[in-house]
């Protein structure tokens, strides 16, 4: 009889440690990780003053230029050219924090190369700003500053995987491809655990890598740390829903 309680006992606890969830384990995952159904983003400015059209229009108008330009980039209007935040993207499906700031200015991230047409001149929607770039910074001195930065950012489903472009050099004329790093690197942390830092000081400018983070677990929210010089630059967020991993 005491051996069988102590059967019916382990038989349980090894039911309920499989009924409870793995601990995370989020990791680096580069673009080449991505899952083909992955979304990507990314970020435009309209100037109302310019672009005589609803947003709705110029989101729709925008999709079907990349489309045609072969890119699978979904747009993403921001809602001041400098220092806005709270940008949300996919209606909800990426929200960022009021410490990630529209930074419309020119960067390292290539731009696309959109076939707008002679209507598109009328209305002026190839007046939008196709610059990429947002930045964890202080908003008031315009510039990035030097300490660590932290962003947050928040999805309205599960999350497997997310990733952006990160530009870590501010632009700049100088021959040095080394000088203007603005950021030493990056990690994440998802479901309370951090990965490693993805170490940008081996990168020169002009080199702009995707990085990401992965965990099978899911999750709804997560936070970028950067370290050295502290500011983000990028543009590009991929995610792929945990339902779509």
């Amino acid at each position: 009889m005491h051996t069988k309680t102590i059967t019916n006992k382990l038989a349980f606890a090894l039911c309920m440690a499989l009924a409870l969830p793995v601990a995370a384990a989020p990791r680096l995952i580069g673009d080449t990780d991505l899952k083909a159904t992955k979304t990507s983003y990314s970020f435009f400015y309209a100037d109302p003053n310019k672009v005589q059209l609803t947003t709705a229009t110029i989101l729709t108008q925008l999709q079907e230029r990349l489309v045609a330009a072969g890119l699978s980039t979904t747009p993403c209007l921001i809602p001041a050219d400098q220092n806005a935040n709270n940008m949300v993207c996919g209606s909800g499906a990426i929200r960022f924090g009021t410490d990630f700031f529209s930074f419309n200015s020119i960067t390292n991230i290539p731009k696309p190369n959109l076939p707008f047409t002679a209507a598109d001149s009328d209305t002026g929607l190839d007046k939008v700003s196709l610059e990429f770039g947002v930045n964890g910074r202080v908003p008031a001195i315009n510039q990035p500053n030097e300490m660590p930065r932290i962003v947050h950012v928040r999805f309205n489903k599960r999350i497997a995987q997310f990733g952006m472009a990160f530009d870590p050099y501010i632009v700049t004329d100088s021959t040095d491809l080394l000088e203007g790093r603005v950021s030493d690197g990056v990690q994440f942390v998802v479901n309370g655990q951090a990965t490693p830092i993805r170490d940008f000081t081996q990168e020169t400018r002009g080199n702009i890598p995707f990085v990401g983070v992965e965990d099978t677990h899911g999750f709804t929210e997560l936070t970028i740390i950067s370290t050295g010089g502290g500011s983000i630059i990028g543009d590009q967020f991929t995610i792929v829903p945990l339902a779509n991993f």
